[in-house]
């Protein structure tokens, strides 16, 4: 007989004999076979368990036949649901029993693994948190607090630390990644349980994607978390941080005031929703806005609680493209389209910021700054057709400026402003000018500046706040002085689609 088919055949004895004796553990039943169990190799007895792992292991399985055995009805389901989620209420609610029947029977010197913070948050995350991701989500050490993204790959688990993905040493089990999967789906009703890649987040803002088994190899489902360590939404943190440059901020205190229409590109995780909060902070609070996006991430309530915004969370273009005409027809002051990615999510970032409207933002994944207008309308021809060098056109003309981002060489965790680009479009020419205000130099890890203000630049800024649009305009030329960008980078490009049409 199997050492586990010893356990078992003592756990599984008959209910009322159980009843009438003194209570038991399990780590009294396990250490009861290991030392009635020896092997003859030099007369030395075997331990069959890893001492502090296995203890640990048995501690949660007695935790977990405490609450099985408890009365669970409706309520008690949704808690555990919630209490996974991170419902503080809830979480609180099974730490409070966890420590209470830890303290009842003489349990609470007991060891835990180390990336734990104590024995009852131990057992509540191996039973009804997060497992081993639960030390990257509380975030207690400098390096976690500025993690942006952890995985469950199979049962290994990875954290991001100082830009690099690392592999911990926790691992998590097929049966626990189910029970954690469907906890997390459970949470929101839009998503479907059979989903095979759903995207989802936790109570507290964090980003979870999810990958099943039916899209992956055997034993290899994942779960990714993501979540934006920034909470401090100013330009003066993202000084500090050294995504923008040191002597920037007023310039840009100005130019928000200014309102110019505005794109936050770059690639994936480089910060651009929360460079968009960021300008969004500095919005007046009294004007009206709307924000389109597919999942919450921008943390509006927090940076203007009090501003009357229209917040819609639409998942797909079907339900995007039957709300697209009201949403034109709003009188919203500024409209914001957080993650474009398809032609529909475009196109009403064009038309929001078309019909006179300032203050628009959006973000989406360019990687090329230059190909900003080109790639823009290619996706709303793409759904909507028409002819990509006059929806060009129409970008050029509906969007001023664009600041454009990348993660820092070898370390994805710090993010760096590429570059700031202004659009021009001559109407006298039909043709679209680019030019550069801003560029970073990866090699020195130095800005420089151009002083360049268009027309249009200077039309809004007669129009919303000439006192601002002046300050902006001194900045920027101080900036250029102090920082000058090299001829070749400072010079006004007129990229491909935009020379076929007008005078050459």
């Amino acid at each position: 007989m199997t050492e586990a088919s010893e356990i078992m055949q003592k756990i599984n004895i008959d209910t009322t004999m159980r009843t009438n004796r003194t209570k038991y553990y399990l780590r009294d039943l396990l250490d009861e076979v290991k030392s009635s169990r020896k092997i003859d190799n030099s007369k030395k007895t075997v331990a069959y368990i890893k001492k502090d792992r296995d203890r640990f292991s048995v501690l949660c399985d007695e935790v977990k036949f405490y609450f099985t055995n408890m009365k669970i009805g409706v309520d008690d389901l949704e808690r555990q649901k919630k209490a996974i989620i991170g419902y503080p209420e809830e979480v609180a609610y099974y730490k409070d029993r966890i420590k209470e029947y830890l303290k009842s029977n003489n349990l609470l010197k007991e060891e835990y693994p180390a990336w734990y913070s104590n024995l009852e948050n131990a057992v509540f995350h191996e039973l009804f948190g997060l497992a081993g991701i639960a030390e990257w989500y509380e975030a207690k050490t400098d390096a976690l607090k500025f993690s942006s993204s952890a995985k469950i790959i199979g049962e290994n688990i990875y954290f991001m630390l100082n830009g690099v993905m690392t592999l911990m040493p926790q691992k998590i089990s097929s049966d626990r990644r189910d029970q954690l999967r469907r906890a997390l789906l459970s949470n929101d009703h839009r998503v479907r349980l059979d989903n095979d890649v759903p995207d989802i987040e936790m109570f507290s803002g964090e980003r979870i994607k999810i990958f099943n088994e039916n899209v992956t190899r055997k034993n290899s489902d994942c779960i990714i978390f993501r979540k934006f360590p920034v909470r401090d939404y100013s330009f003066e943190q993202q000084i500090t941080l050294g995504t923008y440059p040191k002597d920037i901020l007023n310039f840009c205190k100005a130019m928000a005031k200014i309102g110019f229409n505005m794109a936050f590109t770059g690639a994936v995780r480089t910060s651009k929703t929360t460079q968009l909060a960021t300008w969004l902070s500095y919005e007046d609070p009294s004007k009206e806005g709307i924000i389109i996006e597919t999942r919450a991430e921008i943390p509006f309530k927090e940076i203007l609680p009090t501003a009357p915004i229209l917040p819609l969370l639409i998942d797909n273009d079907e339900k995007l493209e039957h709300v697209r005409a009201s949403i034109m027809r709003s009188d919203a002051d500024w409209i914001i389209c957080a993650e474009a990615r398809s032609g529909t999510m475009f196109e009403i970032a064009l038309k929001g910021a078309s019909v006179g409207t300032r203050r628009c933002k959006f973000t989406a994944h360019f990687n090329t700054p230059f190909d900003f207008p080109y790639e823009f309308a290619k996706e709303i021809v793409r759904v909507y057709g028409g002819n990509v060098n006059d929806e060009a056109i129409n970008v050029a003309k509906a969007y001023t400026i664009n600041l454009h981002f990348i993660n820092y060489p070898n370390n994805i965790s710090k993010k760096r402003l590429e570059g700031i680009y202004v659009f021009e479009y001559r109407a006298d020419t039909y043709e679209i000018y680019i030019h550069t205000i801003c560029k970073y130099d990866v090699l020195n890890d130095y800005w420089s500046f151009n002083y360049k203000i268009t027309d249009d630049m200077e039309r809004i800024g007669k129009e919303e706040n000439y006192e601002a649009f002046k300050e902006m305009c001194a900045e920027l030329e101080m900036l250029a002085e102090k920082y000058p960008m090299d001829k070749n980078s400072a010079k006004s490009l007129r990229p491909f689609y935009s020379r076929s049409g007008g005078n050459k």
